[in-house]
């Protein structure tokens, strides 16, 4: 099995740490400074967890509902995905559960795969799905960044089209780990194209960061699209990520396909409340945004300084250039306190570094710095 953005640390590294509070820009609320505190581990830098914790509004929800941990989630899922399809103006039979994101990949992967299906993937992405895909004996083509690592979707549809059966093409809106956009054009033409023969499955995990260039997915389902799947979750920008929750919006036959590949009682009871609670919670997404955004603005301009490339910053990472090879990177990183993220195939001298509060930020802008004054970096 391929290594996730969750399994590359030895377990004795596998330590996190959450925001730090009292930056001059950045103000959080009594109870999120009570959450961001500092961790006696590493700071944790390569997972793209939220650095401020879960929400307030989630918090008071579980906590509102502790007394229900004796019954099944039922009515407390359907509750959410009521609340989810207002929140995204569908219906609740084109919406499905799961545990975390990564759960409704795989239902989506085995609701679509049959015979003679090839899954076409861009190289390097988040790559659970094509260990779904294989499970199932799919064959995965792999289809490398271009040069400027932007996802190649000319060269994926030359290889659907080189291909006598079916195929699934998985696209993540922002890529991870580029973090850069989906070009809006070509992949809105080629949607449009989605058949028994072609179908779609969009992550959006990163699109609450994404800048005002982020096209989603949802309006070609919401205009009837019946072969193209969305899949969201609550582990990013909701910072929920060790709740697991997340859905995928499709057509209703689609969903009705998923469903039939989905685990029973896969829900738990408090991540569906605290999921309920964050939806009304437009004001912790602002917040998160606004980190996210003022924690960028540090590290780009440290980069800037250093003369080191970076791409935009489209999701809670920021994908920069090192000098040298990551594996020594990453241990000079570990030895000062700091884990950042694994090597991603085909693009050594590349890092991804997650984006914690702009004090933690400033911390890492200075390990950089000061391993440049040695020669390092």
């Amino acid at each position: 099995m391929q290594l996730s953005r969750r399994h590359f640390i030895q377990a004795g590294l596998a330590g996190t740490a959450l925001g730090l509070s009292g930056c001059s820009n950045f103000s959080l609320s009594s109870q999120e400074q009570a959450q961001a505190t500092v961790s006696k581990g590493p700071l944790a830098l390569n997972f793209n967890e939220n650095p401020l914790g879960m929400p307030s509004s989630a918090r008071e929800a579980i906590m509102q509902h502790m007394g229900e941990a004796h019954l099944y989630p039922d009515s407390a899922r359907q509750a959410l995905l009521k609340r989810l399809a207002s929140y995204h103006c569908v219906s609740q039979e084109q919406l499905i559960y799961g545990n975390g994101s990564s759960e409704v990949l795989k239902f989506a992967i085995d609701a679509m795969a049959s015979a003679h299906c090839q899954l076409v993937m861009p190289k390097p992405t988040f790559d659970i799905v094509a260990d779904y895909a294989k499970a199932r004996g799919l064959k995965v083509t792999e289809v490398p960044l271009t040069a400027e690592l932007q996802t190649d979707i000319a060269a994926m549809q030359a290889a659907v089209a080189a291909h006598s059966g079916p195929s699934i093409v998985y696209l993540c809106n922002p890529n991870n780990p580029t973090g850069l956009l989906l070009p809006k054009a070509p992949v809105a033409q080629w949607l449009a194209k989605a058949s028994p023969e072609l179908q779609f499955i969009i992550d959006e995990a990163y699109g609450e960061y994404a800048g005002s260039d982020f096209q989603s997915a949802l309006p070609f389902i919401q205009n009837g699209q019946k072969h193209t799947v969305l899949t969201k979750t609550f582990s990013k920008a909701w910072g929920m990520a060790g709740l697991r929750a997340g859905y995928a919006i499709a057509a209703p036959e689609m969903i009705a396909a998923m469903q039939a590949q989905a685990s029973f009682d896969n829900a738990n009871l408090f991540a569906l409340y605290g999921a309920a609670a964050v939806l009304d919670d437009s004001a912790w997404l602002a917040q998160a945004r606004s980190n996210n955004l003022e924690a960028g603005a540090i590290i780009i301009a440290t980069l800037k300084q250093l003369g080191l490339d970076y791409l935009p910053l489209n999701a809670s990472f920021i994908f920069h250039r090192i000098k040298g090879n990551n594996e020594d990177y990453r241990k000079r990183m570990q030895q000062a306190g700091i884990l950042v993220g694994r090597t991603f195939p085909g693009l050594e001298g590349w890092n991804r570094l997650t984006l914690g509060t702009p004090m933690q930020m400033q911390q890492v802008a200075k390990e950089m710095q000061r391993q440049r004054l040695e020669g390092l970096l």
